[in-house]
């Protein structure tokens, strides 16, 4: 993938497409906390490494329609949302293009409005779970429909890993029935796939919602989504970490 504009990125929270909502992300990213350890021998300040830290910055409309970025980010009577938030920021148009995963805690939400201006929104997500903000890769294009069950495209990873991987689903929307969104993977692009992660079954009144799930061990080369069960159209998207 190329140098990229913003036109390429979305916004998914919690099974909610927020992108024709939301106009800039900031702070997409990570930090690390450091320990000064200088000592009187030092000529220079030394530190060690502490904990990493994220923040997602989400800057938007106020839209207060069904689904829109008011009742998504006031979800709680009219509140903050307590629970974690799985938000994933797809930062390309196809499979294999770079994606943020974040497991988040809404810190704040704020409108503004001024004579002759539209009514804007801003909102900040810092990670809540013990788990910083994951860069990893979509096996979606954006979000895919499938209309029953079946497979999606093949992702190349260009080599297996060892360190296990985690996965976000973002689960849109279901007309009827109910799906498991699993994640396939094999040695070989044409060979046989079996599941290395699964997400929890939903059915149509579950929707829209979202899950993180983690696996370790070996993840081999190819990758793809699968979906399976009695279902139509089912709209996901789906996210990929290495660990």
């Amino acid at each position: 993938m190329a140098k990229s504009s913003g036109l390429n990125v979305r916004l998914y929270v919690e099974g909610n497409d927020l992108s024709g909502d939301a106009n800039s992300l900031s702070t997409v990213g990570y930090t690390n906390s450091l320990y000064d350890i200088a000592t009187l021998d030092s000529t220079a300040q030394k530190r060690l490494m502490g904990p990493v830290d994220g923040t997602l910055g989400v800057n938007g409309w106020f839209d207060n329609r069904s689904g829109g970025i008011h009742p998504i980010f006031t979800s709680n009577s009219g509140k903050l949302p307590t629970a974690d938030q799985n938000v994933l920021v797809p930062m390309g148009a196809s499979v294999g293009d770079p994606s943020c995963a974040f497991v988040s805690k809404e810190a704040d939400y704020n409108v503004e409005s001024g004579s002759g201006a539209a009514v804007s929104v801003s909102s900040t997500f810092p990670i809540a779970s013990g788990v910083g903000p994951e860069f990893g890769v979509m096996l979606t294009a954006f979000a895919d429909t499938h209309s029953s069950a079946g497979s999606g495209t093949v992702f190349d990873s260009g080599a297996s890993s060892s360190n296990g991987a985690a996965g976000i689903l973002q689960l849109f929307s279901l007309a009827s029935g109910s799906v498991t969104v699993n994640i396939q993977e094999s040695t070989t692009s044409g060979g046989s796939y079996t599941n290395f992660m699964t997400f929890s079954t939903v059915a149509a009144a579950g929707a829209p919602t979202a899950e993180r799930v983690t696996m370790t061990g070996t993840v081999q080369r190819y990758i793809k989504v699968v979906t399976t069960g009695t279902f139509s159209n089912a709209e996901i998207a789906v996210g990929l970490t290495r660990l």
